[in-house]
């Protein structure tokens, strides 16, 4: 068989498979969306949502802490501890058990959350006006930024730690109180239907443009009950890999698995939220190979265009000549 009889057949194997996923919405919509996944390099963003996550995460610990001395006695708090400290091997469970509620250490942790936190959501406002392509001339200022940062950093921060709370209650003292299995299946189920709340609201509050609970509940879905994986199994996870990173980078194992660990509840996170536009604005399906070959091809490009406007006067036409190429 010649090369060119050898390309041939390749691309008629391919042609038929990207036919195939087009005509069939449950392989259209995730390829649609890891298609869109890619053009927007939600890597880079998710990279981003990381790294600033990585700083809020000592005086969000410092806040959680001094919130357990409050409102816990000593020896659920010491359980919960230990559950929680089994997600965050930044944390030692042994050097910290003996703290208690004191006003202090609740100032300094959280004006340090405060600040460090806010970076976080800014991050992630960014990150999600890109997914909706919000064209820059839209998005809000930097005094609007942080306002409304402030507003979000409360209600979502507050309710994470009431989620990761209740996850370490429910896996930890669930034996010693007799919750039993009913007992431990509603305090999980409380915990995921948290976790899809508080994407729900991430996803509006942090969208430039208006989104509604509808356009916004299958990414929340996806990422709240993926999330709850995530803290449920990140025990194992996070020892396995912190293991095996110490017999490579030995005391930067830590920050490193941390940063890995950032990076894929960021990936979770970008993914929901690539699901809601996807869905929402029915980009799908997508051409494979040969782009853009579909409508929603085109109208994908043509937002991506879109959202390079810095003014609002600012027009911007998009022109698909017939090879398949397009000229901005």
């Amino acid at each position: 068989m010649s090369k060119g009889e050898s390309d041939s057949r390749a691309r008629g194997v391919t042609d038929r498979a990207d036919d195939f996923q087009q005509r069939h919405s449950a392989l259209a919509v995730p390829v649609a969306v890891v298609r869109k996944f890619g053009e927007d390099k939600s890597t880079n963003l998710a990279s981003m949502i990381a790294f600033w996550a990585f700083f809020s995460l000592i005086p969000l610990l410092l806040l959680f802490i001094t919130l357990l001395g409050f409102f816990l006695p000593g020896s659920t708090k010491a359980q919960v501890l230990k559950n929680v400290a089994r997600m965050f091997p930044l944390l030692d469970a042994s050097t910290v058990a003996g703290l208690s509620g004191s006003w202090w250490a609740l100032i300094v942790g959280a004006v340090s959350a405060l600040w460090s936190g806010l970076a976080v959501v800014r991050t992630t406002q960014f990150a999600f006006n890109s997914v909706w392509e919000v064209p820059r001339s839209d998005q809000p200022k930097l005094v609007e930024q942080i306002g409304r940062s402030v507003a979000v950093l409360t209600a979502i921060g507050g309710g994470l730690v009431l989620s990761t709370l209740i996850t370490g209650f429910v896996s930890g003292a669930s034996a010693s109180l007799g919750l039993g299995l009913l007992g431990r299946i509603v305090g999980f189920a409380i915990a995921i239907l948290l976790d899809v709340g508080l994407f729900i609201a991430a996803f509006r509050l942090l969208t430039d443009r208006d989104v509604t609970v509808r356009d916004v509940l299958p990414g929340a879905v996806l990422s709240g009950l993926v999330f709850w994986v995530l803290q449920s199994l990140s025990s194992f996870i996070i020892s396995r890999h912190l293991h095996s990173a110490q017999g490579t980078y030995g005391n930067f194992a830590t920050v490193i698995t941390i940063l890995w660990w950032f990076y894929l509840q960021s990936i979770v996170t970008l993914l929901g939220a690539q699901l809601n536009v996807v869905l929402a604005e029915r980009l799908h399906p997508r051409g494979l190979v040969n782009a853009p070959k579909t409508d929603a091809d085109q109208r994908a490009y043509q937002a991506y265009a879109e959202e390079r406007k810095y003014h609002a006067e600012e027009e911007v036409r998009t022109d698909f000549s017939n090879d398949g190429r397009d000229d901005t």
